[in-house]
Order: C-alpha cells, then structure tokens, then sequence
C-alpha cells in the first residue's frame, strides 16, 4: 500500500490494468483507436482482480472506456456487487503526429500524448467521492498515476512502460494524502 501526503480522506484507490486483449496475445500495440476484447486468460484476470478485492468494501468501479477495459470492469463488478461505470479520460494514451491523432499501426515516428491533465482531473474527481473506487484503465495510464503520485514501490519500479505491467495487475494507494495533483501544473 502505498500512502499519499494531503487530502483529510481515508479511502483507497485500487489501479488495475486490464485483462489480457487478443491484441495483447499476439504483441500488437493496441492504444485508444483499437477494442480488441478479452481473451478467456484476460476473463479470468479480470474475475481474480474482483477475488482479489473481496474484502476491500469497494464502492465503484470505473472503467476507460475501451472494451478490454469494459469488460474487465464489468467482470469485477459481478463479483464484488457494485457499479462499474465508464469515465473516457482514463482510455490509453493516443498517438500524436503534428496535433492529430495518428494510426497506431503506421509505422512513421510518432509520440504520445502527455495525460497528465485528464488523469489528474479524473483522480480528483474520484477524491471527492467517499469510499473506495477500483479504476480499470491500461498500462501506460497505471504508469502516469503511479509517476504523478510519486508512488512507485519495490513492485511497480521496474514498470518503465504500460507493457511493463502485468494484465490484471493491481495497485493500492490511499487517497488521504493527494495534494501532490492540486499542485501540478
């Protein structure tokens, strides 16, 4: 667990990375234009995250708004008996090519999108709720939480990009401590 400095609330914030994709069995990156959904290894991922999270007295799910994502939530949420809802600011970051979005199978130089701001405001939204929130969302965007908080540990240090991370991860973090987001540019 990984304790935050700031905000006087004491609920927990659970980070999961998807479920395994078919795009993700076969190593193609997939990024925010394509839903490939689970496979039956990314099904059972996301049913043993929920396992998992049985007695953490979860309160919601939210959940990007691609498909493996949706069905990872959705899968959580008929185990542990709350709402999954989708929150689009959590999707994968997006390549950039000269301020458009690019195809993400070209094979031209391109870069990624800094998400700092969308998650930061997603974070903040869900600081205002009471209780204890699972957010379903893609590697790269477990890495930007963990960098923005400051909250990598002996687990997640290697994590170096959203490949990096385990489908059907998991990370915990109290969200008592979160003035780190308030005070990002």
């Amino acid at each position: 667990m990984i304790e935050l400095v700031g905000s006087p609330r004491n609920h927990l914030l659970w980070v999961v990375r998807h479920g395994e994709s078919t795009w993700n069995a076969i190593g193609r990156i997939q990024r925010e234009i394509a839903h490939p959904p689970l496979t039956a290894r990314g099904t059972t991922q996301a049913y043993a995250a929920g396992y998992a999270l049985r007695d953490k007295k979860i309160d919601r799910i939210v959940s990007s708004d691609a498909v493996r994502a949706r069905q990872t939530a959705q899968s959580m949420a008929t185990v542990l008996s709350v709402p999954a809802t989708v929150d689009g600011r959590l999707r994968e970051r997006a390549w950039r090519r000269a301020g458009t979005l690019a195809d993400a199978d070209s094979h031209r130089p391109a870069r990624l999108e800094d998400p700092t701001e969308r998650i930061r405001t997603v974070l903040l939204d869900l600081d205002a709720m009471d209780g204890s929130t699972v957010v379903v969302t893609h590697g790269d965007i477990v890495c930007a939480i963990l960098d923005m908080l400051h909250a990598r540990d002996a687990t997640t240090r290697h994590w170096r990009t959203g490949t990096d991370v385990p489908n059907g991860s998991m990370v915990g973090i109290n969200m008592r401590r979160l003035s780190r987001l308030v005070d990002l540019p």
